[in-house]
């Protein structure tokens, strides 16, 4: 990893547990964010979003912008600026190249700008392993079939003759459900082109697909009437990273197992090997949202960042009003945060060929 401060932050907090654990005062050592400093006061913090307002990200982002400007200091403010274009890349790219290192611009990522990245798009300027990693939050989705399949548990796929899958496109964030697929040896057909998971749910329920995936927010308020009306079926989930880089139930969906739970049902023990790393590192390119800083940022803005959000996460109103924006999911600061991304952004060169040969022998498709 390419990110000095990062390095000397986990130095900084081994070195404080080796303190603690020989009995010195915990004093001795700096915190890396013991206290605020006050680099935002009467200041405007700008969230950088690659998209158009309104879609899941952007609607994080103002979360975020709406929420974390009291636990900065006084008066300060936070706004998210649009910088919409080329699936997240060309506003990330103007993060890397233009955006000034005070301080004062943060990033937003997503699923569009990690995808191009992981599989090194030439459109890209950017690394993230290259910034500071601010806060972060995975969240879920699930795995689903048409009622008229007549299946109830996640085994009874391999006895259904005809699995038709809907997708936007191999790189998209559905594509977390096609990596699912190929760690278990799941047979289908894929369509792809639909342009975004709202149309692959109306596609399952008229008849033209037989099998979706959609984020909890979707599943939630568009799938779940449809499973209590009887016609769709919940399968399984695709679990969550944790901060140890674990993949575990998504406490969306406690009771669903995740699709690591039904490898092993099928084939009696554990995944592991290349499949179940190219697995964990799509899913955490899909389902983790972050913000991310310059690395090269003054020291106290990085602080009052990382102080914020711990004291955000800590505060019981912040996570009351997140719970129901956001649903029940955990917010991720600093090294957490890049625990649960390093799956994708340590992803080995085998698991990469493994994703390219798949998806070229699968589907046809160059990533």
């Amino acid at each position: 990893m390419n990110n000095a401060r990062y390095h000397a932050s986990r130095f900084t907090r081994r070195a404080l547990t080796l303190a603690v654990a020989a009995g010195l005062s915990a004093g001795v050592v700096a915190n890396s964010h013991a206290e605020l400093t006050g680099f935002y006061e009467g200041e405007t913090l700008e969230i950088l979003t690659p998209w158009a307002p309104g879609g899941g990200a952007d609607t994080w982002a103002r979360y975020i912008a709406a929420t974390i400007g009291p636990f900065l200091g006084d008066d300060v403010g936070v706004q998210v600026v649009n910088r919409p274009g080329a699936g997240g890349v060309q506003g990330t790219n103007e993060f890397e190249l233009r955006t000034a290192s005070d301080g004062m611009t943060v990033m937003l990522q997503s699923a569009g700008q990690v995808f191009p990245f992981m599989y090194g798009s030439s459109a890209v300027r950017y690394d993230f392993r290259d910034y500071e990693p601010i806060v972060a939050m995975a969240q879920g989705g699930v795995i689903y079939a048409s009622a008229d399949l007549g299946i109830e548990e996640p085994l009874e796929l391999w006895d259904v003759d005809e699995l038709i899958y809907g997708e936007v496109s191999p790189q998209a964030i559905g594509s977390m459900a096609l990596a699912a697929f190929a760690l278990l040896d799941l047979p289908h057909d894929a369509i792809f082109g639909y342009e975004s998971r709202g149309p692959t749910r109306l596609a399952l329920e008229q008849g033209e697909t037989n099998l979706d995936f959609q984020t909890t927010s979707a599943y939630t308020s568009n799938v779940q009437p449809l499973v209590e009306e009887g016609t769709a079926v919940p399968l399984f989930s695709l679990g969550i990273i944790d901060t140890d880089g674990e993949l575990v139930r998504d406490p969306a969906f406690p009771d669903m197992p995740t699709v690591a739970e039904v490898y092993e049902e099928r084939h009696g023990e554990a995944p592991s090997g290349v499949a179940w790393d190219a697995y964990r590192a799509v899913l955490s390119a899909g389902s983790i949202k972050m913000v991310w800083a310059k690395a090269d940022a003054p020291e106290d803005s990085i602080n009052d960042l990382h102080y914020a959000f711990e004291q955000a996460r800590q505060d019981e109103d912040f996570l009351a009003d997140s719970e129901e924006a956001n649903g029940p999911y955990e917010w991720l600061v600093g090294d957490d945060a890049y625990t649960a991304m390093s799956a994708t952004l340590d992803i080995s060169d085998e698991a990469l060929d493994y994703l390219r040969d798949t998806f070229k022998e699968r589907y046809d498709a160059d990533l």
